[in-house]
């Protein structure tokens, strides 16, 4: 072939004349070659679509064809799960609330929840997942990637099971996985509002811990049972490897911690919770298990054990099964005769524990063999195939256990069954939550828990969709049966009988059992269950909570189920914004879906235009960004400076009486304030005393328990900012001085003031807490167009604001309380640590039959900020804590000193404290001057306010 057909690299640069040529022409050299270029459809197919892009059309980063992102962010059956029942059956079986049970599995972070349901879970269905790949739990309800990322729930996973008792009846058991982590108590209120019935979860080593007491503190507040479930038996064997006496001994120290921790509850003390109050295994509200070792049991399931072939009652042995009863001689007895080794003659011991531990023993030293042939003989135990004795230990003791044992789930729901019925609670659950008193109608359809009844229903919370561009609302259904396709009355968290706004008809377009990683599609939810449903405004419509109703009571006077009582108080927060202005939009949109979806949490907007997030901690604080870079706005964020919420509150009485009028000179009105009681303030908090009760009721409460006369119990007007706030507006005015029935005719408005002013105190637009304002003096007009909304509310509003700065004003800072699980030789180290962050230690107790300590402190909100990553380097991962909100303190230093050194980029010395954070909050927020009472009073009044040295 010729040369110049190509260049020097070989590539072809000539086009030949002809293009056919054979075999002989190709020895020819004068016969030239033809080349043809094929086309894009002819090399890529007709159905592909071509893309020819120059060099300056896209940046180089970025690839011509963009990838699909498939927004997936939570794990999903594909098709559904085979199942050992008929999940048609267990839709059918929930029309019988009698035969429902609604639990939550509550406690503490890592003791063992969700764990304790994988079990149930592998027990019930066919899953392709091996049972312990890497011989860790599977987590089936931990479905958000996030959760699968960090290992902890930071969501309530609900999951319906059908399951037997011992007496092969079926009942539905809808199970509530509640998150452990102290962050996300916001879900555990939400798991506990929608169960009948809380289940305690504790670590056998690790004992009490504070999410579980926060747990207990809900459970007493809302009237809910509880029962208790000691998981992680193992530990002691295989960590701790007690002896079985001791590990009774470390059982018992559990069970007598927690009863001890209920019985210590002002509610409790009080008669405000009428449930029963010890947690005992012979009361049959206690179970034990193990996931490592694959088993449930109560002392009832392990009685049976003995009693199949002999004629001892069941319920009469397992309750010679615990406590001080001993076994010697063939019979029990309370005062054994050899008192030297009577304690290993306990029957737990001899008869739960030994065979346990010899069962253990046995697994781990015997040869597969001798194993067998050990099971065979001894335990009868046929049912182990000859290959799984070459399993892994951790899998072989899995199998051994599971044969011994039987089923997790038949001793669960034996436990379950005595629990309150949907049917039982249903008019408890009703009256705590509903916000007035309902009429007799939907009362009597209440208390029947009829499926063919008319629908009630509340929504708890609304659950993100797969992609996370839509949601489900979570309901618990009280009476009758919402049904798919069927047009309800729904009624948003704002509504309210006065302003009937937040009201709409809404059409219910799906139902579903929720199972965590699956929905089961069915007809209707009825009374006594727990469901999902989907509408094509139901997630625009509610924004946390709504309430559900039939469409036949549109004509009743209505009201809703009250907004989620928060476990502890959102106090950490962050300010954010888009980190592109153009994409605000965008941004925004994410914001409110972010609030539907994180129940917990609180956004606003700051005067100054910024978006603030409040949430319980950093990890709350974490997802939550997180969901909203990625899943709610899809943009980059510009975050700033973590810091913490404020209060404001006064030290002393006012030091003057200064006369407050209105803008038209037309109206005045004095105020003074003061500290209201600490137990007062404590017992709001708490929940222990209830602030929206008839006037009576709250008269005679503060007159016989904090010691007020009758005059100032029956002059209380109301309670700020909100029905649960630690503000209190009193009415002390003479009746010769004041005219009283113009006072009381302009009430609502004097309301509207004082609601105001304690929303946005005076120092830094911060909340108000724990002042008592009086009205001591006020001169109203009669004329209507004088004494208007405009002219009243300012008025009042900075009236209270004079008040309260003539009272020695100081802000308020919250705290956390600091539980710390370690090894006693790094408590020195966590002192100096905390030292450093205006942090204490109080107690450190030796956790009982453990090599690990408890330590208790407290530290200020805004000085945790990597806390708990400096603990975890400080001491080389040997301590883990747990922050959660505890109380409010005053912040060291006087707000109003413009004397005080503040220094630039230096920490601000600790009586210079007060002065730094305010100042600081009113820039963030935009309030660029600096508080003072001039802006409230005269500058006449201010003047000679100075010269008699009051301010």
């Amino acid at each position: 072939m010729s040369e110049e057909l190509y260049d020097e690299f070989g590539n072809l640069i000539g086009v030949p004349d002809t293009d056919v040529s054979s075999d002989e022409e190709m020895d020819d050299q004068q016969t030239k070659l033809v080349v043809r270029q094929p086309g894009l459809q002819e090399v890529f197919g007709a159905d592909v679509e071509t893309v020819i892009a120059t060099t300056d059309a896209k940046d180089i980063s970025e690839p011509i064809v963009e990838p699909e992102v498939e927004r997936n962010f939570k794990i999903e059956e594909t098709e559904l799960p085979e199942t050992f029942y008929s999940k048609d059956y267990m839709w059918k079986l929930s029309y019988l609330p009698e035969r429902v049970r609604n639990i939550a599995l509550v406690g503490g972070l890592h003791s063992g929840k969700t764990a304790f349901l994988d079990m149930l879970v592998h027990e019930t269905h066919n899953l392709d997942t091996p049972f312990a790949k890497d011989f860790k739990p599977m987590r089936y309800t931990d479905n958000h990637t996030i959760e699968i990322k960090r290992g902890l729930s930071i969501k309530t996973s609900s999951i319906t099971l059908l399951m037997p008792d011992f007496k092969q009846t079926s009942r539905v058991v809808n199970i509530l996985d509640a998150p452990g982590h102290v962050n996300f108590v916001d879900e555990m209120a939400v798991a506990i509002r929608l169960a009948d019935t809380a289940m305690l979860v504790v670590d056998s080593v690790e004992g009490m811990t504070r999410g579980l007491q926060l747990a207990i503190d809900h459970c007493l507040l809302t009237n809910t049972p509880m029962s208790l479930n000691i998981s992680k038996i193992d530990r002691l064997i295989l960590e701790l490897r007690l002896p079985p006496l001791d590990a009774y001994y470390r059982l018992r120290a559990v069970i007598h911690e927690i009863n001890q921790y209920i019985a210590s509850s002002e509610l409790v003390q009080n008669s405000k919770y009428s449930r029963p109050t010890k947690l005992s295994p012979e009361l049959n509200n206690v179970c034990f298990s193990s996931h490592t070792l694959n088993f449930c049991f109560t002392l009832r399931s392990f009685a049976q054990k003995y009693v199949t072939n002999s004629k001892l009652d069941v319920d009469s042995f397992a309750s010679k099964l615990w406590g001080d009863i001993y076994y010697a001689d063939k019979k029990f007895t309370i005062r054994p005769e050899n008192k030297a080794g009577a304690a290993n003659n306990r029957t737990f011991v001899s008869f739960v524990l030994n065979p346990i531990y010899k069962l253990t023993t046995t697994t781990l030293t015997k040869t597969p063999k001798q194993l067998q042939s050990y099971l065979e003989s001894v335990h009868g135990i046929t049912s182990i195939h000859r290959s799984k004795y070459q399993l892994d230990v951790q899998l072989l003791l899995k199998e051994v256990f599971f044969a011994y044992f039987g089923t997790v789930s038949t001793p669960f729901v034996d436990l379950v069954q005595y629990a309150l019925s949907p049917v039982e609670n249903n008019p408890h659950k009703f009256n705590l939550l509903y916000k007035s008193t309902a009429p007799e109608t939907i009362a009597n359809e209440i208390s029947k828990c009829d499926p063919d009844g008319p629908l009630i229903a509340y929504v708890a919370k609304l659950v993100d969709s797969v992609d996370a561009n839509r949601f489900y609302a979570q309901v618990r259904v009280l009476s009758g049966t919402l049904k798919a396709g069927s047009s309800v009355l729904l009624l948003g968290e704002n509504y309210s009988p006065e302003f009937t706004d937040d009201i709409k008809v809404q059409d219910v377009r799906r139902t579903f059992i929720g199972c965590s990683r699956y929905r089961i599609n069915v007809e209707g939810i009825p009374a006594g269950s727990i469901g999902l449903i989907s509408g094509h405004d139901i997630d625009s419509f509610i924004t946390k909570t709504a309430t559900i109703f039939d469409t036949k009571f549109k004509s009743e006077s209505l009201d809703i189920f009250k907004p989620l009582d928060m476990i502890s108080k959102p106090v950490f927060k962050i300010p954010v914004q888009p980190a592109v202005p153009s994409e605000l939009s965008k941004f925004i949109d994410g914001l409110k879906k972010l609030n539907r979806s994180y129940i917990g949490c609180e956004v606003k907007v700051e005067e100054g235009g910024e978006h603030i997030i409040l949430g319980y901690g950093e990890l709350y604080l974490d997802c939550l960004l997180h969901d909203l870079r990625l899943l709610y706005a899809g943009v980059d964020l510009k975050v700033g400076d973590p810091t913490s919420r404020f209060a404001e509150t006064c030290l002393d009485m006012s030091k003057v009486k200064i006369v407050s009028e209105s803008t038209n000179k037309k109206n005045s009105i004095t105020v003074i304030a003061e500290p209201l009681e600490e137990q007062i303030t404590k017992d709001i908090d708490s929940g222990v005393l209830v602030t929206n009760v008839p006037q009576r009721v709250l008269a005679k409460e503060l007159r016989t328990k904090y010691g007020w006369d009758s005059l100032a119990a029956r002059s209380i007007w109301t309670f700020g900012p909100d029905e649960t706030g630690t503000c209190v507006l009193n009415d002390d005015t003479l009746p010769e001085e004041t005219d009283k029935a113009r006072l009381s005719s302009l009430r609502d408005l004097i309301v509207q003031g004082f609601k105001w002013s304690t929303r946005e105190g005076p120092l830094c637009d911060e909340p108000v807490k724990s002042v008592k304002f009086r009205i001591i003096e006020a001169s109203l007009s009669s004329n209507f167009l004088e004494a208007n909304g405009a002219q009243i509310i300012q008025m009042v509003r900075k009236a209270c604001y004079t008040a309260m700065m003539t009272a020695t004003p100081r802000l308020l800072e919250p705290i956390y309380e600091i539980e710390i699980l370690c090894f006693s030789s790094v408590v020195p180290a966590l002192n100096k640590l905390l030292d450093k962050r205006r942090g204490t230690i109080t107690k450190d107790l030796p956790v009982e039959g453990t090599p690990l300590y408890k330590v208790y402190g407290y530290i200020p909100v805004i000085e945790s900020i990597g806390l708990e990553t400096d603990i975890r380097m400080y001491t080389r991962g040997q301590a883990m804590c747990q922050l959660v909100f505890s109380h409010w303190n005053v912040v060291p230093g006087d707000p109003l000193d413009e004397d005080c050194y503040i220094p630039v980029l230096k920490p601000a010395p600790i009586n210079s404290l007060s002065r730094d954070f305010t100042l600081k909050t009113r820039k963030m927020k935009g309030i660029e001057d600096v508080p003072s009472l001039k802006k409230y009073v005269d500058t006449d009044i201010y003047e000679k306010l100075q010269t008699a040295g009051i301010v």
